[in-house]
């Protein structure tokens, strides 16, 4: 999955919602709500959201990869119901000027998954997750530590994509920041790839650091020598 090409640059391409992408939400909710008009309403905020103009990477075609992971690692996943809804939420807030999309992503997933009678201590997880993707810390209130991680590496799987698709996922994330000019966009970028080049792994499972961390290693490496050839020009 990881392997395949990030969604296209063009942005008509990137609101289109997948085929199935309905039909697993319907089935997802509709184990805990029989009302399919809310069911409905809930899924149509989430396409409307993840559709916007200004989104270029953090689209539907990242959630489809997503759950994509959730299917091929089920077996692994203690609850997988709650890594889905999730994935479905963890960037339903996305606005490059804020520091806090994290939390207000999560915010809203509480009150969906509230109207929808998920049992509130999957919702608790739900948040806990959510928030998780912010700083990437495993708080001791995670009921599956395993599951948490995997929903973790999944959100971070392009890292160790092909180049094409990664090169294509760094164009996109530049397009969503396209606010900010190169002279303070890409020293950031270089900031961050070389923390996360500096860290000890990227990844949190055993499994994704096998498949993916040396690939990832390779492809932020080689983004980096572009930027500073950039910064240089």
């Amino acid at each position: 999955m990881v392997t395949k090409k990030a969604s296209s640059l063009n942005p008509e391409h990137n609101r289109k919602t997948p085929d199935n992408l309905r039909a697993v939400w319907e089935q997802l909710a509709g184990r805990y709500c029989s009302d399919h008009e809310l069911i409905d309403r809930f899924f149509n905020e989430i396409e409307r959201k993840y559709t916007s103009s200004r989104r270029h990477y953090h689209n539907l075609q990242h959630i489809q990869a997503l759950l994509a992971f959730c299917e091929s690692y089920a077996g692994q996943l203690k609850d997988a119901e709650v890594v889905a809804f999730a994935v479905f939420y963890h960037d339903i807030i996305y606005n490059v000027l804020r520091k806090d999309n994290e939390p207000r992503s999560a915010q809203i997933a509480v009150k969906r998954l509230q109207a929808l009678t998920v049992p509130p201590e999957k919702t608790e997880q739900v948040k806990l997750y959510i928030e998780a993707t912010q700083t990437h810390a495993i708080t001791a209130s995670v009921t599956h530590t395993g599951d948490l991680q995997l929903f973790l590496d999944f959100d971070m799987s392009i890292l160790g994509a092909d180049w094409a698709a990664y090169e294509a996922y760094t164009h996109q994330v530049r397009r969503e920041y396209r606010i900010y000019p190169d002279k303070i966009y890409y020293p950031g970028r270089k900031q961050f790839l070389q923390h996360c080049l500096q860290a000890e792994h990227l990844f949190q499972t055993p499994v994704f650091r096998d498949r993916y961390e040396a690939r990832a290693r390779e492809n932020m490496a080689q983004e980096l020598e572009v930027i500073e050839g950039k910064l240089k020009a």
